[in-house]
């Protein structure tokens, strides 16, 4: 160990930086590190970078910690509380339960997102409510800025430990969290409003989860008056959620949803949805209760597992588990409280792809997808609700003089990617940005070679050759996937450019983390310009420009002309 030589200092302080020094040494040398939190002490490992050219070389992992309660038994379905505290050091250098949901989609999802790589030791159970905290070290001079992270599934699936912060931190001087919450039923079940299960505990987990963040993450060298939350698909819903929510206030102070909003068509369930879907549930659960209290009981003395299939069984019948407006986490819907402007206004990133819709959304499930399907499978497949009419509109508008095989599956993979994704993020940036908010918006416009080429991914799914950059896509560039010791399914593996295109995006998205414009800290070759209604994006692909007035006609097919057909009435 190097000697610290002090040349002004008080003796309390030497002492302090030769303990901090000596203490650090040995956690590096022993790959472990202990850390107490408000509940108690857990233990982390260190974990070595295989990027030489970084400022930090190593990131200290805490995984498998607990911020509420195992929501169980009486508490299944309810409002999370806060975590109880335990005596002697926890170990928090192995990974934590999977919430409940279908583990059967992990196959043909981590097919076409290779970080999906399910493991026969992974174990779903209920007592699923805990995070992982990735921070480059625990004796820097300065607190660091703080990301957490929601991952997507629809609401459906998914889990924390599909998805690693540790380059992301260690190569950019940031603290990650990624917590874990409810999905499914477990998460988004909603009773009626004047219920004890009134919705969105999902939700809910996500805020506590902030909550545990404000109160222990100094103790890791984060920040916690400067935290931003992003998310992917639905957990950049979620996040747009955040920013809509009153109970969300000052839990953070910017935000990036990475294709998602609120107000995409199947994002949320108003009450009408769920009062159909609930009355499907109890007759297939043969429920017969009619008191809430009594309907509850029933349902928390089901093993989750059975839940668990009879959410499956629902799904083919359209029931599905989603955000609703419950008046304590969502007073209003998103569409009322965007159109009043009722959100915090903190810098926000908006982004989304130029392939949403053409790939892993309808490759995983629809046999032949790639090769083309029929024109009533297209229709029968659509998400959301969409009238005759409507399908008619969508067919006139995007394939009116292509004959091909395959124009049904495009047709399909433009009404999903647009309708839900691109539509929706234009309009919420215009919106946010009419209010005052910084907004940045961004086009993915890069191809994974993995998707392609068996060189990179000889046994990854194969994409349809009309499919560019996907859903999902982005997330492999803002993890620093390319840079990361874990091997992704079927044996992908990217490019040198891919690996610039990720080391380029990072840069921006933790130079906005820290100061709220992507321009300002490490330096960035291309400027990323601010967003107004109808302005200028930037365009992440192996040479980052920046384009205007992102898919203008589509934005206005389905943000003014579509919206009455948005119905199966219709």
């Amino acid at each position: 160990m190097s000697k610290v030589i002090v040349l002004v200092a008080t003796k309390a302080s030497l002492i302090l930086i030769l303990v901090t020094s000596w203490y650090y040494y040995k956690s590096t040398n022993n790959s472990a590190v202990i850390v107490s939190t408000v509940n108690g002490k857990i233990k982390g490992k260190v974990v070595k970078l295989k990027v030489e050219d970084t400022n930090t070389n190593s990131v200290c992992v805490f995984r498998n910690i607990p911020f509420a309660k195992p929501p169980v038994g009486k508490l299944r379905f309810l409002p999370p509380e806060p975590a109880e505290s335990w005596k002697g050091v926890r170990d928090g250098t192995i990974q934590g339960n999977l919430p409940m949901y279908p583990r059967i989609l992990d196959e043909p999802l981590g097919t076409y997102f290779p970080l999906i790589n399910p493991n026969v030791n992974d174990i779903s159970n209920e007592d699923c409510l805990h995070l992982s905290v990735f921070a480059p070290r625990l004796d820097k001079p300065k607190k660091l800025p703080v990301m957490v992270f929601f991952y997507g599934g629809s609401f459906v699936v998914g889990g924390e430990k599909f998805f690693d912060g540790t380059v992301l931190a260690g190569m950019n001087d940031v603290v990650v969290v990624v917590p874990n919450y409810r999905v499914g039923m477990f998460g988004f079940l909603s009773l009626g409003s004047s219920s004890k299960v009134s919705g969105n505990g999902g939700i809910m987990d996500q805020q506590l989860a902030l909550k545990w963040v404000k109160n222990n993450i100094e103790k890791f060298g984060g920040d916690e008056n400067n935290v931003v939350i992003f998310g992917q698909s639905a957990g950049a819903v979620s996040v747009n959620l955040h920013l809509m929510s009153p109970l969300s206030r000052g839990l953070f102070h910017k935000a990036i949803s990475h294709s998602g909003q609120a107000i995409s068509p199947g994002s949320f369930n108003p009450e009408k949805v769920i009062a159909n879907g609930n009355k499907i549930l109890f007759e297939h659960l043969k429920i017969k209760a009619t008191d809430q209290n009594k309907i509850l009981e029933e349902l928390q003395n089901i093993p989750p597992e059975e839940l668990v299939t009879a959410s499956l069984a629902l799904a083919r019948k359209g029931v599905s588990f989603k955000p609703t407006n419950d008046g304590k986490v969502l007073p209003e819907t998103p569409e009322q409280m965007l159109r009043n402007k009722d959100f915090a206004k903190v810098p926000y990133i908006i982004g989304c792809n130029d392939s949403e819709g053409h790939g892993i959304l309808h490759q995983a499930f629809i046999p032949g997808f790639a090769e083309g399907i029929s024109e009533q499978l297209a229709k029968n497949s659509v998400t959301f609700p969409l009238s005759d009419t409507g399908f008619e509109k969508c067919k006139d508008f995007y394939i009116k003089d292509q004959d091909g095989d395959q124009r049904f599956s495009i047709l399909l993979g433009n009404i999903s990617g647009d309708a839900m994704i691109v539509s929706k993020a234009v309009r919420t940036a215009s919106v946010f940005a009419s209010a005052g908010a910084p907004v940045y918006m961004y086009l993915g416009a890069f191809q994974l070679k993995m998707f392609r080429n068996d060189e990179y991914g000889p046994q990854v799914g194969r994409k349809p050759f009309w499919c560019n950059c996907d859903r999902t896509d982005e997330m492999h560039m803002t993890l620093g996937v390319p840079f990361s010791t874990i091997k992704l399914r079927g044996g992908g593996k990217f490019t040198k450019e891919e690996a610039e295109i990720s080391k380029k995006f990072m840069t921006y998205l933790t130079n906005f983390a820290k100061t709220g414009n992507p321009n300002e800290g490490d330096h960035v070759d291309t400027i990323w310009p601010q967003y107004k209604p109808k302005g200028e994006h930037l365009i992440v692909a192996n040479t980052f420009s920046t384009g205007k007035n992102l898919a203008e006609k589509r934005v206005d097919f389905w943000n003014n002309i579509m919206p009455p057909f948005l119905t199966k009435s219709q």
